[in-house]
């Protein structure tokens, strides 16, 4: 008899629809061979985007209150994708009814909130994660196998960057992801939090921050005439000031010794999406870049002869962690990249929930990045180094 797992997908724009598109290619996974992922309800008060999203990814009914699916006992599991300031009621309150819960990074709006739903998280026996996506690329879970297992050597520095352009027009409109209150910090904790998390999984625990720049470099925007998240329209006569970063350099000491830069940018003008990172060890390094995604780059010392020795170029394959289950081929170079990782991720949480196998990114995993975005706001703000205390 085939099982069921009924999933209620809350957040309708981007966020939410990168989840749809994970939940609708679950099935690809082998162990959850004989489950039925179900797509039941799209959850949001602009009731035009949710149809239009059940509609394009198959989901059988629309809502507009989450109360309606937290009510309804056939639904195992609810994905996330609100705004950052509204996830400390609705996570805590999905978990309280008794649902597995999936949300997109980052978890809440601070530290403390990261916290208080870590613990609501471990009040319940359900199952509580985060999608860090860019975990589940198979070139960046074959790199990070690479530097656990010795093969660059004792890690050194690292750089890890995430260039953006959403908010290089002066014009796009001043939504919560510009307010320092609504969101929790700008480019720092938006597209930070996954370079953030990257460092960490790489590299182990962050020690401290020992410094943190944060600049607005558009101080005021239009305020928002309607539609939603980077969908959003501008008003034509009112203005509200930017209170949050554009830019964030950071330099993090790791509890292994190790130290690394990290650049984070919304107003990089012809490079809308790139994430990307560099390791370098006592033997060797590696690197990774999104607009690549499907090949990492690894040089070991002394694998090489003399004047051949450098960089080696890998290309994605099976043997990678992820891979045979996101690709519709299961041969070595047939891509795989930003959309799959949302389909791995989705597969791990289904599994954990389904056949309590483990998941790494856990609510409770999810407070550290948290608690160093908080120090990189207070060594901003300082302008001292400031230590990781949990």
């Amino acid at each position: 008899m085939t099982k069921e797992f009924r999933v209620a997908l809350v957040g309708a724009g981007y966020a939410g629809q990168a989840h749809a598109f994970g939940y609708r290619n679950a099935q690809m996974a082998d162990n959850l061979s004989g489950l039925r992922v179900v797509l039941d309800t799209v959850v949001d008060p602009n009731v035009e985007l949710a149809t239009q999203v059940a509609e394009r990814y198959g989901f059988e009914r629309t809502a507009a209150d989450i109360d309606e699916v937290l009510k309804n006992p056939a639904i195992d599991a609810v994905s996330v994708a609100l705004p950052n300031f509204v996830y400390r009621e609705v996570l805590a309150k999905a978990l309280r009814a008794g649902k597995h819960v999936f949300a997109e990074k980052p978890l809440g709006t601070s530290a403390a909130e990261a916290k208080e739903l870590a613990e609501i998280a471990a009040e319940s026996d359900r199952v509580a994660a985060v999608g860090f996506s860019f975990r589940r690329v198979p070139a960046v879970a074959a790199a990070r196998q690479a530097v656990q297992q010795g093969k660059i050597g004792a890690a050194y520095f690292a750089r890890g960057f995430y260039y953006a352009d959403y908010a290089l027009d002066p014009k796009s409109p001043r939504t919560w992801r510009f307010s320092q209150e609504k969101s929790g910090g700008g480019a720092l904790i938006d597209i930070g939090a996954h370079v953030i998390d990257l460092m960490v999984h790489l590299l182990g625990p962050v020690k401290a921050v020992l410094s943190s720049s944060l600049t607005t470099l558009i101080s005021e925007r239009p305020l928002p005439a309607g539609g939603i998240g980077h969908q959003a329209k501008a008003s034509e006569t009112e203005t509200a000031p930017v209170t949050n970063d554009d830019v964030a350099l950071l330099t993090l000491e790791f509890e292994s010794g190790a130290v690394a830069s990290v650049q984070l940018s919304r107003v990089s003008a012809g490079t809308p999406n790139q994430l990307g990172f560099e390791v370098f060890g006592s033997d060797g390094h590696v690197s990774f870049d999104s607009t690549k995604s499907d090949e990492y780059s690894i040089f070991e010392l002394g694998k090489s002869a003399a004047g051949a020795d450098g960089p080696q170029r890998v290309i994605s394959g099976p043997d990678m962690p992820y891979y045979a289950d996101v690709s519709p081929m299961r041969a070595r170079g047939t891509g795989t990249g930003y959309g799959e990782a949302f389909i791995a991720e989705i597969q791990e949480f289904i599994a954990a929930a389904v056949n309590e196998e483990a998941i790494e990114t856990t609510f409770a995993a999810t407070v550290h990045p948290m608690l160093v975005i908080q120090a990189a706001l207070d060594s901003a703000q300082s302008q001292k180094p400031v230590e990781i205390r949990a």
